[in-house]
């Protein structure tokens, strides 16, 4: 994946600092029992800090965790923040032999448009993906992905510009509880600055950081997160927003890019 994203070029090259998308697994029961009652909780206080910010993000939810929780959904969309999939039920998708997970993205689609919602991304459970899985979404019309990685930029897995399946490398996330229980909030944090703070000295157009609801639901964490939210407003020459904008602004740069070369043709 690495290979494939140095042969392509940055798709937000002509944008200007370092765009940042913030998401969320709501995800609940489906991967941590007895945990929907603080997710669904924990993210509705995240709705209060972003409305209070002005920030947009993206929400990957499991679909029937979604339909459990249909005011949380409509409070997201109000919000002009992005609803994603993050898949039906939580379950590690490329496990599962090719009819049912063909069936599990069809019915994570339909869930979602059952509470009149149109998703077109999608976050793969455990960051576990797949050339099959990737197929599979393309074809029922999702237009990116985001999973855990170490490429440069986005890039395209599939199709041509405008109809295209795009994957997002997720730069951090706040796994780093879930590896080390007794890590201090004060030091998650740091790392949460300092993988921002790279990026933009390295002029990366676009990183991507992760939340999951229920981990960040103990006061300690939450109120860290917090501080993170009100840091990253406040930096110069960043901009926050939820993959399907950071979509648009791709693919609106690669019309311009086509357009040019249109003219450059008809005037040589």
């Amino acid at each position: 994946s690495r290979l494939a994203a140095s042969r392509q070029p940055d798709p937000l090259a002509t944008q200007t600092g370092t765009i940042v998308t913030i998401f969320y697994d709501v995800e609940g029961n489906y991967a941590m029992p007895g945990q929907s009652a603080a997710c669904v909780g924990t993210a509705w206080k995240i709705l209060e800090i972003e409305a209070r910010l002005g920030i947009r993000s993206t929400y990957n939810m499991v679909a029937r965790l979604a339909q459990e929780a249909p005011d949380l959904v409509a409070a997201i969309a109000r919000a002009g923040s992005e609803l994603a999939s993050h898949s039906l039920d939580h379950q590690v998708l490329i496990r599962l032999p090719h009819d049912a997970l063909a069936d599990n993205i069809r019915r994570t689609r339909d869930a979602f448009a059952g509470l009149g919602v149109r998703v077109i991304g999608h976050r793969s459970p455990q960051s576990a993906w797949n050339r099959r899985l990737m197929g599979l979404l393309r074809a029922e019309g999702f237009r990116w992905s985001a999973e855990d990685g170490t490429e440069p930029h986005p890039y395209r897995l599939a199709g041509e510009p405008g109809n295209a399946l795009w994957r997002f490398p997720v730069a951090d996330d706040d796994w780093h509880y879930g590896r080390d229980p007794d890590v201090r909030p004060s030091v998650v944090l740091a790392r949460w600055q300092s993988c921002v703070r790279r990026a933009v000295a390295a002029r990366r157009r676009h990183i991507a950081i992760g939340f999951h609801p229920w981990v960040e639901a103990p006061r300690d964490r939450f109120a860290v997160f917090e501080t993170f939210m009100h840091w990253l407003r406040e930096q110069r020459d960043i901009r926050v927003m939820p993959f399907r904008e950071v979509l648009e602004l791709m693919e609106e740069g690669g019309r311009a890019a086509r357009d040019d070369s249109r003219y450059a043709l008809t005037g040589s």
